[in-house]
């Protein structure tokens, strides 16, 4: 991928024009829905597939999977996507929604959300975090995972019918490896919304693992550790496994690991003996001893992720997204990034006094004279011409296949402070990470923001929210 890429999508920042039914308002609810064609999860009605971090639906506890049976009543099965859209945004002066909610963990819930509405071709202080995440890709950045994980579901099990579990109790005794996988498995099937029921259970699962030795093993070549995701820290991290697309896999492996789990029904096909309808496994080739109980950890939840909402597949991919950023509730006009579009009501900037209509001028000192032209080149330039300060080791490619993705090498973190202060670099949306020694030289994560309202230039004194967000997308 060319080093452009960045610069190319700035541009595109400026030509945005959202247009929401001839209102002056865009409003959301903060989720996104597909009507699902799967027969083993809510088939014809609406599948969420993603919540957006802080938005009102996950603030009201709405998950990913979760079906959406109605919408003020009214049932989605088979709906076309104008009739929804007219349910959800068709009555502006109606902001309240009712959503009738069915998961594992009930058939009938009800949820009230309250609309977001935004100014027209406004963009969010998260958005700009992820356009300018150079600045700090420590804490903003999107990775792709390609996992050699098979599942297989019974194609005609319907899904919503099973909402408790216990595991498979094997006459040998538990060992400390399935002690640990039954807890891994706990505490993720819990989080979906199963209870586990030791009497009468609708499910029981059964783990089955290998560890051993490559009798091809035939190379010691030196392998480039594999990036995978260690949900229990939200962090990627590096480790031992081969790249499942190594031509000469087998032979470069000194180990080879296999996990996998399979779900049974016990009630409702056959109540005299069990009957498969889930299972899920990954085999990858070692480079160096990795313990079971790590590879099992890792591993587990990114499994399980592909339940209930599943198809039969010989891989899996995902897309993480981490974002960490200063948020101060400002939302700026997407054709000059210099105009306050909105403000949400309550945040640290409204709080301040700053409203809708203001132009900044300095946000830290930093001036906000640029032109979508100078911004994108300063933002193009100082991406190529800080490299010298980032640090190999942490060498990444990133979702968008940027491969020269690096965190800042920390003893430069001083001579960094420095380049964002020149002004060729125009980098006033830095803002974002002053809570970052790298970019902020003071011990102090308050921000000033100097802005014309319409009279006078005044000075406000905002203290942000530093906002956190981990996501992971199955494909």
């Amino acid at each position: 991928m060319k080093k452009n890429f960045y610069y190319c999508l700035l541009l595109l920042l400026f030509s945005i024009n959202i247009h929401s039914q001839g209102y002056d308002k865009s409003c959301y609810f903060g989720i996104t829905f597909d009507v699902s064609n799967n027969q083993n999860w809510g088939f014809g009605e609406l599948i969420i597939t993603a919540v957006e971090p802080h938005s009102p639906a996950e603030k009201a506890g709405i998950k990913v999977d979760d079906i959406i049976m109605e919408i003020n009543d009214k049932a989605t099965f088979l709906r076309d996507n104008q009739t929804i859209a007219d349910w959800l945004f068709g009555d502006m002066y109606a902001p309240e929604v009712n959503f009738t909610i069915r998961n594992m963990n009930t058939y009938f819930k009800e949820y009230t959300l309250y609309r977001k509405c935004i100014a027209i071709n406004a963009v969010s202080e998260a958005a700009l975090a992820n356009i300018f995440s150079f600045y700090s890709l420590e804490d903003t950045n999107q990775r792709k995972l390609k996992l050699p994980i098979h599942v297989q579901p019974r194609p005609e099990t319907d899904y919503t019918d099973y909402h408790t579990y216990d595991f498979y109790k094997d006459e040998d005794g538990t060992t400390d490896v399935d002690a640990h996988i039954i807890e891994l498995l706990e505490k993720d099937l819990n989080a979906k919304g199963l209870v586990r029921d030791t009497d009468d259970p609708d499910i029981v699962v059964q783990a089955y693992y290998s560890y051993e030795p490559n009798p091809k093993y035939k190379e010691n070549s030196t392998i480039t550790p594999s990036w995978r995701y260690d949900a229990e820290n939200e962090q990627m991290v590096r480790v031992p496994i081969i790249d499942p697309e190594n031509s000469n896999l087998e032979a470069t492996g000194q180990f080879i690991a296999e996990y996998g789990f399979s779900f049974y029904d016990r009630k409702y096909i056959n109540d005299k003996e069990l009957t498969q309808i889930w299972d899920c496994s990954i085999k990858d080739c070692m480079s160096a001893d990795l313990p079971l109980r790590e590879y099992v950890r890792l591993h587990t939840p990114m499994m399980l992720k592909q339940f209930p909402f599943t198809t039969s597949k010989v891989e899996a991919e995902y897309r993480i997204e981490f974002s960490r950023y200063n948020y101060t509730g400002l939302y700026f006009n997407a054709d000059d990034l210099i105009t306050i579009s909105d403000v949400d009501v309550e945040s640290p900037a409204y709080t301040s006094g700053i409203r809708p209509g203001y132009i900044v001028k300095k946000i830290n000192g930093r001036s906000f004279n640029h032109t979508k032209e100078t911004l994108s080149e300063g933002y193009k330039s100082f991406i190529s011409e800080t490299m010298v300060y980032r640090d190999q080791n942490t060498k990444f490619t990133n979702a968008d296949g940027y491969a020269d993705c690096m965190y800042w090498a920390p003893n430069s973190y001083s001579s960094i402070v420095k380049e964002l202060n020149k002004s060729k670099y125009v980098a006033h949306f830095s803002y974002l990470y002053d809570f970052r020694k790298y970019v902020n030289g003071k011990d102090d994560n308050t921000i000033t923001i100097e802005a014309w309202d319409g009279m006078q230039n005044r000075i406000f004194t905002v203290t942000p929210e530093i906002r956190k967000s981990v996501t992971v997308k199955t494909f």
